[in-house]
């Protein structure tokens, strides 16, 4: 259950200069999951208290290998491995905090700035990042630590993101690794997500509709029945990406690479293909109309690979 407070009167006391008499007039409290009661967490009122409630209230305890940890979701917080299951709901900053492997399903980050996150194996099923700033934020795989020398960073993903559902429209994923990402079924429509790193992920059921993926690196890709619609794809690289019944309509994909992909039964109505690749690509039962081929001549029957 989320957090609530109630007859929260502090700010007008304050205002009033009666700090006294909302003190026993005023309680805040906080869902205790491991008592199933709600916790006051009232204090005696001073000119900032409700900063002090507000950031109580994002503090949260869990355990991780036995111990117990408590992290309090700011800027730069410290969360690694918090269970936060269905707990979180935060649109502030939380620039550079450290959420490698925390369970973050369902949560509630719309519009959150996240910029440098750390969200290396974070869990974001479902979780509603709607006009979130994620740019330069850390999806690649966080390999366990074991030891003072055990191997960290960039290791070649072998348990990738899970963000299935993950609600990600117009969010700002400017240059974030995503490799490996499972982003099936993700709502993106709007998405920027230009420069960044999706080589291997599983776009199955995307909705990527106007989405900017300008120069991303989309190789190996799994964009099965994806939405595409009106997506900027400039330059994107999409080799032997699998994008069988795809809907690339009126999509902007000049100077893409599109080599050995799947494009079987892709929709690719009004789409720009001008200057694309598209040597080696499957193109069985491909969709044609008003199509720009790489050549720059229009067609409604198919370009010349």
């Amino acid at each position: 259950m989320a957090p609530r407070v109630l007859a929260l009167t502090i700010t007008a006391a304050l205002a009033l200069g009666v700090a006294g008499s909302a003190s026993s007039q005023s309680v805040a409290e906080k869902w205790n999951p491991a008592t199933g009661t709600w916790v006051s967490v009232s204090m005696k009122p001073s000119s900032s208290n409700p900063v002090e409630i507000m950031r109580r209230l994002q503090t949260y305890t869990y355990g991780v290998n036995g111990k117990k940890r408590t992290c309090t979701l700011t800027r730069g917080a410290k969360c690694v491995g918090a269970n936060l299951r269905g707990k979180v709901k935060h649109h502030g900053d939380l620039r550079k905090a450290n959420l490698r492997r925390a369970d973050l399903r369902f949560a509630d980050l719309r519009g959150a700035n996240l910029q440098g996150a750390d969200l290396r194996s974070a869990n974001l099923k479902y979780a509603d990042l709607r006009g979130a700033n994620l740019k330069g934020a850390k999806f690649h795989y966080a390999p366990p630590v074991h030891g003072k020398k055990a191997k960290r960073g960039n290791a070649t993903p072998s348990c990738a993101p899970r963000c299935e559902g993950a609600g990600l429209s117009f969010a700002n994923l400017d240059g974030a690794n995503l490799a490996r990402a499972n982003l099936s079924r993700a709502i993106m429509r709007g998405a920027v997500v230009n420069g960044a790193n999706l080589q291997s992920a599983k776009l199955t059921g995307a909705n990527l509709t106007r989405a900017f993926l300008i120069e991303t690196k989309l190789a190996g890709a799994v964009l099965t029945e994806a939405n595409l619609t009106d997506a900027r794809m400039t330059e994107a690289d999409l080799s032997n990406a699998n994008m069988a019944r795809a809907n690339l309509y009126g999509a902007m994909m000049t100077e893409a690479n599109l080599s050995g992909a799947t494009l079987t039964s892709v929709n690719l109505s009004h789409t720009n293909l001008a200057g694309a690749t598209l040597s080696g690509a499957d193109l069985t039962g491909v969709r044609w109309y008003s199509t720009l081929c790489p050549d720059y001549s229009l067609t409604n029957t198919g370009c010349p690979t």
